[in-house]
């Protein structure tokens, strides 16, 4: 077996050196993620999608006062047809889930004053628009890197075209649940420190 290291020492190179590099990813991306906690907020946020299907009628704008979610409705004006929808939407990262908070538009009317509502769906939401959640994350997003002697080696630069929850070099990637959402337009609307 030694004969056949020394005799084939360039093989045995190109075949563990890749080997090697895959360890090494797995532990540094794993290992730290495992032994840290997950995020504990939920992160809410809106994103638009596309539905040539359903117009709507109004454009939302959604705001947090004093710590409650707000939205601002505007009826759409123009004669062409408005596809371009504005979702609501909240990731959990203890479950890696991504839900959808529908907006029942006849109670957000029937309650708004001057155009504006609290949300009957977020109403019991506490909700914190800093930056960073109390736990130390942030809303991330998507980036263009050079990749480095290593991204060369394996392709080079390259977008990332993910959101995620980040905190040092632990990130928690926002999953696309739906094809049809725009993830690349996502508006950053706070983290859900009481339910």
């Amino acid at each position: 077996m030694k004969n056949f290291i020394k005799e084939n020492l360039v093989l045995v190179v190109g075949l563990t050196f890749p080997l090697l590099l895959i360890l090494i990813f797995f532990v540094s991306t794993v290992i730290p993620k495992l032994m840290s906690a997950p995020p504990q907020y939920e992160v809410l946020f809106t994103t638009r999608s596309y539905d040539y299907q359903n117009a709507t009628d109004y454009m939302l704008d959604f705001a947090v006062k004093n710590q409650k979610l707000t939205v601002k409705v505007k009826k759409h004006e123009g004669k062409d047809s408005n596809y371009d929808l504005k979702r609501l939407m909240a990731y959990d990262a203890k479950t890696d889930t991504v839900r959808e908070i529908a907006i029942d538009m006849p109670q957000v009317l029937a309650s708004a004053t001057d155009g504006v509502a609290v949300l009957h769906e977020t109403e019991n939401m506490l909700i914190d628009t800093a930056i960073v959640s109390p736990d130390g994350y942030t809303l991330d997003g998507p980036s263009y890197s050079g990749g480095g002697l290593m991204g060369g080696l394996f392709g080079g630069g390259n977008r990332d075209s993910g959101f995620r929850l980040k905190k040092g070099n632990i990130g928690y990637k926002i999953p696309h649940t739906q094809q049809h959402y725009y993830y690349n337009q996502v508006q950053f609307i706070g983290w859900v420190i009481k339910k």
